[in-house]
């Protein structure tokens, strides 16, 4: 931190504002939580755990609102939907799943991704029961597959 947030007071090593004494150091606190948090969902998210990266990176945003963690967050969310395709077009629900209830809890309450939701669970309801057994005629005349 480079000013105090009571006076706007540059700010040196010391853990009270020299003009108007407010103590700093829970604020530093906070900052130094930050940074750990951010690092926390960096490693994680280069390790390629998403699931332990986006609790770590809201945490980080919840002490401090870091144009670095900010950056984080825009990119975790592209990369989650660009994984949410994939796993759609692969036909894998429950990572499907996952990943929604990952940008879920990035993006909160989004109409989008109730829509995506109640996709999924109808695909996946689709791949999941038995297509119904085709109808053929008695008749063999009347059947589609035998008419040439």
């Amino acid at each position: 931190m480079q000013r105090c947030p009571a006076c706007n007071a540059r700010l040196g090593t010391a853990s009270a504002c020299p003009r108007c004494g407010v103590e700093l150091r829970q604020i530093l606190g906070c900052e130094s939580l930050a940074e750990q948090w951010l690092s926390v969902a960096m490693q994680s998210l280069a390790a390629g755990l998403p699931a332990v990266a986006v609790p770590a990176l809201l945490r980080s945003l919840s002490f401090k609102q870091t144009p670095p963690a900010k950056l984080l967050h825009g990119f975790l969310i592209r990369q989650l939907y660009r994984a949410l395709y994939e796993e759609l077009g692969r036909q894998r629900w429950p990572e499907a799943r996952a990943t929604l209830c990952l940008l879920h809890d990035l993006q909160g309450g989004n109409d989008a991704l109730s829509r995506f939701g109640e996709m999924i669970d109808q695909l996946a309801g689709a791949v999941d029961t038995p297509p119904p057994p085709s109808f053929k005629s008695e008749n063999p005349s009347t059947n589609r597959s035998e008419i040439s």
